[in-house]
């Protein structure tokens, strides 16, 4: 294993699952590189409001949410990357694990019920079905 990416978004599952990719890279005797990646999705808006670029500030908390990650990661001592994607999450995920031939997705699942998965559909289940990798799931 050479390349993990850990998708994250801030919930606790997404937390959870880059504890676990954490351990799982250190318990490797050559680690693998580990990629942290959000992706801010896209949001249509008809009329942003004044004198505030939405893109900007969404793109604002991305880098805000990854700075912890960052500290973690650098704490762990193990080679690692901070990537901010904007899109539809699953896609972009998908696609960065592609073109970069990750050996593994880790992320984590909000519990949701099998009703409302079948409903409203999740970013895990549509990344799993989709992936060019395992993908590994995290409560």
């Amino acid at each position: 294993m050479k390349h993990i990416v850990v998708a994250v978004d801030g919930s606790a599952g997404s937390g959870h699952a880059l504890e676990e990719a954490v351990k799982l890279g250190k318990s490797f005797a050559e680690p693998p590189k580990i990629t942290v990646l959000h992706v801010d999705p896209s949001v249509a808006m008809v009329e942003p409001p004044f004198g505030v670029d939405p893109d900007e500030r969404i793109e604002e908390e991305g880098r805000e949410l990854l700075k912890p990650i960052e500290a973690t990661l650098e704490a762990s001592g193990l080679e690692y990357a901070a990537m901010l994607r904007k899109g539809d999450p699953a896609r972009e995920i998908c696609e960065f694990a592609s073109r970069e031939s990750c050996d593994l997705i880790v992320m984590g699942t909000r519990g949701q019920s099998l009703a409302a998965e079948l409903l409203l559909g999740s970013v895990s289940h549509k990344v799993i079905q989709h992936a060019p990798c395992p993908v590994m799931t995290i409560r």
